[in-house]
């Protein structure tokens, strides 16, 4: 393959991910072609497997042909384990390409502020609750006229009765 066919490829791809309609089908077409190797791969490494344990070697031990056969084969089953791989980094690009779309940016941070805003909001007013409160418990109001958090000193806080007062 030479590199103007691989720019032409690589400029067809960008080109399809721009578009909704066409990202779907360059993604399933992609998908399909990596899946179908893959399978075609477990296959081929299937039949050579079962070959390989048929072919046994004067003095092997019972076990030995399917040890080799399954070490023969193991760079097939890689090899379709990377189309695997590869079909799955398809959907991830695709799906990160959907997620820089301008206007979905747009309408996440927008999302995220919303958020934030509502979430400060809920802060300052569990604060302000909590003061208030905390307030309350160190000192009470007195009377209803008196108001809750009022200053008060240390002796307010021990009332004893004094003699002779």
């Amino acid at each position: 393959m030479s590199s103007k066919d691989i720019a032409t490829r690589v400029a067809s791809g960008v080109q399809a991910l721009r578009l909704d309609g066409t990202r779907e089908a360059w993604q399933a077409q992609h998908n399909a072609g990596l899946l179908n190797d893959a399978q075609s791969y477990d296959a081929l490494a299937d039949a050579i497997e079962a070959d390989l344990k048929q072919r046994g070697v004067e003095g092997d031990m019972p076990w030995s042909a399917t040890l080799r056969a399954k070490k023969r084969v193991k760079p097939l089953r890689d090899a379709a384990k990377a189309m695997r791989k590869a079909a799955k980094a398809i959907n991830g690009t695709a799906g990160a390409y959907e997620m820089t779309d301008p206007e979905k940016v747009a309408e996440d941070r927008e999302k995220k502020a919303l958020k934030k805003a509502l979430k400060k909001g809920q802060v300052q007013g569990i604060a302000h609750n909590s003061a208030t409160r905390s307030l309350e418990r160190l000192a009470p109001a007195q009377n209803e006229g008196d108001q809750a958090g009022a200053p008060q000193v240390l002796g307010d806080f021990f009332k004893q009765n004094r003699r002779g007062a």
